[in-house]
């Protein structure tokens, strides 16, 4: 691992502007250089701690306007109370965290529901002291705003599922096509008003840049952070090897998004063995349900080989597990996972939420051949426990 002081990167923005996408691109390109590297994401979705969050997401609460931006902020900056304890943890450890969302969120979507500049900017002063004085979670090293104009934030909007949040309404600020201009302006007052603030554009001349070139603009504003002494080899020259292409050696795996929730398959480290998959809908799950989960994408898994879907051991150990699965390589339909939960607990899902993993392995088509089968063998016709526990 590279020997480098703790850094706290936040990547948040406006509506369609890839946050997640950017977060894990940038961990993905920090690991691979060698750093130790933790992500958050923001709201802490099946959590005790964003529970406000998700009751006032379904609009239990009333509208946005009836709960207003005072008391909403509220709800959020308690969930990131609860994981400032493990952030700070991280960063002792000489981490580099990198969240998806943050304060900003707040600043922006909560911000943009105040229509008065002189009034939005009290309401920043007031969030600025709530979370970072009076609740004392972390700074971040660096702010990333990125913003996608509302026009294409809109479009984007309009393309989207209609999708059911924990089986009540949509998300009420998605029902709210004026919310992505209110919100935009208030990123925009952000990133004028604080220093601490960059704002990347993702898109040009009314078209979105492709994720490998926000993500560029990202790492750039990176490694203004570090200074060459404080790693090795020299930042910059990790900088230019790593723009560098890696491409995987062997197999191609084809995949087509067919819903705009789906992410693709990803690998968390270089030499994982699994890709991880995602959900494309919101789900609930209660003790002892089963589901079948769409991830939105479909495969042309390679001619002799096969995908495998198995848990996530995250999930694993709070008692969500796959059904299993065998994807054939002819197959072209939509990729789905079945969970079942045998937690105590209801158990809820989000999109481009992780839910299990795929391997691909090769596989042998032997030719079947009726005969009698005489030979001998050590277990014989021996079954379950035969060969002991110990």
């Amino acid at each position: 691992m590279q020997k480098i002081s703790e850094k706290f990167i936040v990547i948040d923005g406006t509506d369609g502007s890839g946050k997640a996408t950017q977060t894990e691109l940038l961990a993905q390109r920090l690991r691979r250089a060698g750093f130790d590297v933790e992500t958050a994401d923001f709201p802490q979705y099946n959590t005790k701690s964003a529970g406000l969050v998700e009751e006032y997401l379904s609009g239990k609460y009333g509208s946005p306007d009836e709960v207003g931006p005072y008391r909403a902020s509220i709800f959020y900056a308690c969930d990131r109370y609860d994981a400032s304890f493990k952030i700070k943890k991280w960063l002792s450890e000489g981490k580099i965290v990198i969240s998806n969302r943050y304060l900003a969120a707040n600043l922006g979507h909560q911000g943009g529901k105040i229509d008065n500049p002189l009034e939005r900017k009290h309401f920043f002063d007031w969030l600025y002291q709530l979370e970072y004085e009076i609740f004392n979670i972390h700074r971040p090293d660096l702010n990333i705003i990125l913003h996608v104009p509302a026009e294409i934030s809109q479009s984007l909007a309009r393309q989207r599922l209609k999708l059911d949040w924990v089986g009540k309404t949509n998300d009420i600020h998605q029902d709210d096509p004026s919310h992505l201009k209110k919100a935009e302006q208030a990123y925009l007052q952000v990133a004028q008003s604080f220093p601490d603030f960059v704002l990347i554009e993702c898109a040009e001349n009314g078209r979105m840049k492709s994720r490998e070139e926000i993500s560029d603009l990202v790492w750039d504003e990176l490694i203004k952070l570090f200074r060459p002494a404080t790693c090795s080899p020299d930042f910059k020259e990790l900088h230019a090897n790593l723009s560098k292409k890696i491409k995987p050696a062997g197999l191609t795996l084809r995949v087509e998004k067919i819903s705009p929730w789906a992410k693709l398959p990803t690998r968390a480290y270089d030499h994982d063995s699994g890709l991880d998959l995602y959900s494309a809908d919101y789900y609930s799950l209660v003790p002892g349900d089963r589901a079948i989960i769409k991830t939105g994408i479909k495969l042309a898994i390679p001619s002799g080989c096969a995908g495998l879907i198995w848990d996530k051991g995250g999930l694993a150990k709070n008692g969500i597990h796959t059904m299993a699965g065998v994807i054939d390589s002819g197959y072209r339909g939509e990729l789905t996972v079945q969970l079942v939960n045998l937690s105590q607990d209801i158990y809820h899902i989000a999109p481009r939420q992780k839910i299990a993993q795929l391997l691909i392995q090769k596989v042998e088509a032997p030719e079947i051949v009726e005969d009698k089968i005489e030979d001998e063998s050590d277990r014989g016709s021996s079954r379950f426990g035969s060969s002991g526990l110990f």
